[in-house]
């Protein structure tokens, strides 16, 4: 047996699970998306074609959704690309207890987003919760974080930029790691200042970091459900109802799963298209000379 053979042998098992996972629900939301499923338990399927995808251009709480949506990635992943690298330049400094301190910011990640959804309720709470009174300490009035806009917003895409920046920051000092000292040297040797060398040296042996960092926030806000479900319940009204929560509601409050399927494939699309156009800006593949 050569040793392509022994490699082939010794990742299928891997392969047909990845298959068997990804592929079939893949291939079933296909098929529920051309079809609509009535109330009744033991009636079959009926055909709609494009249908549910026609529904959904004309349902006007799926665009509100793909909006609010649309306004928590920009505002959220900027914030924790930004936050994250002036975390990861400050802990880059860092000599002793580096390990730990990374450690202890790694928490917020791993907390559970149901956990998190419900501890930053708590916070933005408007009668009980620390923030208001911090506020009432400084002065200033109580605000219904939960319930009226844009506090609803604030609040979700605070609790977005407190839970992944950290995350982001460690990726960020992983590539920071990999600039050479030798580089950094023969730029100070040549007279380069701070910004100078940030920008023609950090910027750009992080610019993959960057990438990996970026899309994993985007993909993370487009299917994100249990944070702002905790923390707002969708409201005020539907101000703040995402397409990950409208997804939820589609299928298993108003029973339409073929809707719920067809708008699973959109974001599956519309991921994949930001994913191409954000790799290409930051590789530096869609500039112009």
């Amino acid at each position: 047996m050569t040793a392509k053979t022994f490699g082939r042998v010794m990742i299928a098992p891997a392969t047909a699970l990845f298959l068997a996972v990804g592929t079939g629900p893949l291939l079933y939301a296909l098929y529920a998306s051309a079809h609509s499923f009535p109330a009744e338990a033991d009636a079959a399927p009926e055909w709609k074609g494009a249908g549910n995808f026609v529904d959904l251009s004309r349902d006007p709480q799926f665009l509100k959704s793909v909006g609010v949506t649309g306004m928590v990635l920009v505002l959220a992943v900027t914030a924790q690309l930004v936050l994250g690298f002036a975390l990861a330049m400050a802990l880059h400094r860092v000599r002793r207890g580096r390990g730990l301190v990374v450690s202890l910011l790694l928490i917020p990640s791993a907390i559970a987003p149901i956990v998190a959804g419900i501890a930053w309720w708590m916070l933005f709470n408007a009668r009980t919760g620390p923030v208001n009174a911090f506020l009432e300490m400084a002065g200033l009035g109580p605000v219904e974080w939960t319930v009226t806009m844009p506090g609803a917003l604030v609040a979700i895409v605070t609790a977005l930029v407190w839970q992944w920046t950290p995350f982001v920051a460690v990726i960020l000092l992983g590539g920071l790691t990999t600039i050479p000292p030798s580089v950094l040297e023969a730029a100070r040797l040549d007279g380069a200042g701070r910004w100078h060398t940030l920008r023609h040296i950090t910027l750009p042996y992080l610019r993959p970091f960057f990438l990996v960092a970026g899309l994993l926030m985007i993909i993370e806000t487009v299917r994100l459900y249990e944070v702002p479900f905790y923390l707002t319940q969708g409201g005020p009204g539907n101000e703040t109802v995402l397409s990950g929560i409208y997804l939820f509601k589609l299928a298993f409050n108003f029973r339409n799963f073929g809707g719920a399927s067809a708008m699973a494939l959109l974001f599956v699309v519309v991921l994949s298209a930001i994913a191409t156009l954000y790799v290409r800006l930051v590789s530096g593949k869609g500039r112009t000379v």
